[in-house]
Order: C-alpha cells, then structure tokens, then sequence
C-alpha cells in the first residue's frame, strides 16, 4: 500500500523569505506564510501569490566568505569555519580514519584536505566527461579502509568513441561525446598516486548518452558492508520504469561490485541483478538513519517536485509515470504500486547529501535529518517520527549551492559549497566548511 505524501508548510518562515517586492499603494498587502492554506495530502504547495509554480522565491545575497559567520537557526547557534577553499565545484567529502578529507572536484580532481592544507590532486584518477552535470562525483570509504585501502569513486565517463575537438576535422567540430556514470574503487599509495583500479559498475556503449544530465552517483555502505550507489536515468525517463536497464535506479552489490544473492530482482528474467528500487529521476542522497536502520533518499523532480523518499527494496518510486512536478506528459501525481514521496519540494531546492545527526555537537538536532539545496542554496533540517516528516527547517540560504553534508569524525557537520554561477553547471569556486556550536 502506497504512502500519502506528506507536504508540509514550514513553520519556519524561512522557505519564502528574501527581499520584498516594492508595491504600488493599490497592491493589497502580501499575506504571510502562515496565512497561506494546507495543500491537500498528495499535492504540492502553492508558491505565494506573484510568484509561479516552479519558480525561485527572492533569496539573500550569496555570503562569499562564509569564514566566522554566525548562524542562529530555531534551535543551535553555530559558527562556520573554513576548512578549505578556491576548490572547483567539490562535489563530495568523506573521511580517511586518521581524519584526513577526500574531497571530489567535479573537474576531475581528487584532492586531500590535512590540517588545513589542501592537497595537489592525486594522479591517476580516470579521465572524466566534464559536460554540463558531468564530471567527477561521489567518494566514499570503504567501512574497512584500514585493513584493505579501498577508495570509492564515481564519475561522468567519456563515451568509448569520444574524440577530443583537435582530433576532429575542419567538417566535423560539433561536440558529440557521450558520458555514463561508471563507479570504481582504488587505492592511493604513499606517492599520492591512484593504484590497483577496478570497475564497481560499467556500462555497455549502447547507454551512453550526449544528453551530459542525471548522473546520480551517490555511495551509501551499510553495517553488512554492502555498497548502495545511485544511477540517475540520464535523461531518458522511460528507462527509469525498464528493469533490463540501469538508469533510474538504486543498486546494491558488494564490496567487489558482485551481486548479493538476497536483491529483489536476482531471480527475474531480464532484470539487471544489482537493482535495489526503481523509478527515480537524479537521486543524489543517500543516508541510513542509525536509529531506525531506514534508508532515506532524495532525487531531483522536474521543475519542482523534488523528492524525499524512504526506501524499500523491489519498490517502484515512480518516475516518469507520476510527479509532484511539472513534467510534459505526465498528469498523475499517485499510482497503485507506486511510491509517492515522504515530502516533495516545490520550487525546487535540488537536493544533494543528505546526513542523519546522531552525534552530541548538536543535542537539539539529535536523529534529525539535514539535506542539502543546490538549487535553494541551502541547508535544510528535518524531524521525522514514525517515516513522516513533522518539521522543516531551512538552517541557511545564503552561503551558495550546498553539494554534499556529512559527520566528521571530532562529530561536527561538514559541508561541501559552491558560489552560484550564471549557469547551474558552471564550474565555481567552493569550500568546506564546518559547523561549530556556539553557546548562547
């Protein structure tokens, strides 16, 4: 039996907040949020009146040095502390046991944060297809990296019959490459170079696409030591409902990237083995809430309808047969047998990582769920009783597009951030910062 979707209006006035719209003396007065009515279970929000479904509410000006800024949310008060910075669109973090930072640049680069001091890139790491949301994405540990050396990786491959624009003809300058999300696991050797490679999932030529958008890529371990990653459908919809395809899907393997015996669609004709869920669009979040042992997921929605979904095993989450969002050809916002998400966001806050607190840094935020905003630029609390999201919060909206969250191992948040472009896919600088309690 499907969940009703639960669409919350923040009690936080934060969602609408930004700078006022001057009004003519007739203009009748902006009601606020509080006033605006409770959509109905299973349909997303109306935006507030003058402003379009879909669209970007007005936002604070994007803060460019974040370093000491102090943050008051409901709450905790925290300052924020640069840990690193100039780098290019980081794309994730996690960290080595010794408390050392990989950090992703979605250029290409694989870079070492240790005290402070930001690394040169470790040589070796694969050529990435670095198109419009291609390039360089996930990096996870393995739970065992101590006894064994393995580093995760995702990443935008180029197409196996790319050619660069200098091997091209005077006819033939038109860019036509293709990319597909590989993920392989490695190792880095004292000489900071990239060893003993092996692919985790490749695919065949025939999936990759010049369509260069929703690549997914996001790594989850669980305490079982099975490796869950996220492959977006790559922008084809109808192969995100294809179970002969891997786009649009969660999988689950191993640690060497075979197939558990115990995955839902091991047995069926056809279907590829290493399939968790299906249905999804561009899922980018991936968490484990330690309290319950429930994975928790989003994905990006078409022009708003943006997901959080809990995940279930063989379960179809409905992608591109119903949406919260705004998508040409699809009108059904429910269907039997599929799932329709915890909370759907509308206008878009393109969620990233995700990160379940279960530290004592914050004890107001303990077991609370954090999610990161690309498109809203923002850093947003959950509270969750009994699979149901009861409250939101946006922590902040105005330190740029915020990629990846995750807990250090001092139990402080750290975060991956990116000032806007002109484009969502520009490359631009980034930091990591963490979030350091203050006591009021």
């Amino acid at each position: 039996m499907r969940r009703l979707v639960t669409l919350l209006i923040l009690s936080s006035a934060a969602l609408w907040v930004g700078v006022p719209h001057a009004q003519s003396p007739q203009t009748p007065p902006v009601p606020p949020p509080a006033q605006q009515p409770v959509p109905p279970a299973g349909q997303p929000a109306a935006p507030p009146p003058g402003q379009q479904r879909g669209q970007q509410p007005p936002k604070p000006p994007t803060i460019p040095d974040p370093q000491g800024h102090v943050v008051k949310s409901e709450v905790q008060t925290f300052k924020v502390e640069v840990v690193a910075k100039d780098l290019e669109t980081p794309w994730a973090l996690a960290f080595l046991p010794d408390g050392r930072l990989l950090v992703t640049e979605r250029p290409g680069r694989l870079r070492i944060v240790d005290k402070g001091k930001v690394s040169e890139p470790v040589s070796g790491i694969p050529k990435v297809e670095q198109v419009q949301d291609g390039g360089l994405f996930d990096v996870e540990v393995h739970p065992q990296y101590a006894r064994n050396g393995w580093i995760y990786l995702s990443y935008a491959e180029p197409g196996p019959n790319n050619t660069s624009l200098t091997e091209r003809s005077p006819a033939n300058t038109t860019p036509v490459n293709t990319g597909m999300t590989a993920v392989i696991r490695g190792k880095i050797n004292k000489n900071h170079e990239w060893t003993d490679q092996q692919f985790i999932f490749h695919a065949t030529p025939e999936l990759y696409t010049a369509t260069h958008i929703h690549y997914g890529s996001r790594f989850i371990f669980d305490k079982q030591g099975h490796l869950f990653f996220t492959l977006g459908e790559h922008g084809k919809p109808e192969d995100a409902q294809d179970l002969s395809k891997p786009t649009g899907k969660i999988h689950r393997v191993n640690d060497d990237g075979s197939v558990p015996k115990d995955n839902p669609f091991v047995s069926r004709a056809g279907a590829v083995p290493s399939i968790w869920t299906y249905g999804h669009r561009n899922p980018q979040g991936l968490s484990f809430d330690s309290a319950t042992g429930s994975l928790w997921e989003t994905e990006h929605g078409p022009n708003g309808g943006d997901e959080l979904n809990l995940i279930k095993p063989g379960h179809n989450y409905g992608w591109a047969v119903i949406t919260n969002g705004r998508q040409a050809g699809i009108t059904k916002t429910e269907q039997d047998g599929m799932e329709s998400p915890v909370v759907s966001w509308t206008p878009t806050i393109a969620p990233g990582g995700i990160a379940f607190y279960s530290g004592n840094r914050y004890p107001k935020w303990k077991n609370h769920l954090f999610v990161t905003g690309l498109g809203g630029q923002q850093l947003r609390r959950l509270v969750i009783e009994k699979d149901s999201v009861v409250h939101q919060e946006v922590v902040f909206d105005n330190l740029g597009r915020v990629r990846d969250i995750v807990v250090g191992p001092d139990g402080y948040f750290y975060i991956a951030t990116a000032l806007p472009g002109q484009r969502l896919s520009d490359t631009t600088m980034g930091f990591v910062l963490r979030l350091v309690p203050v006591k009021e």
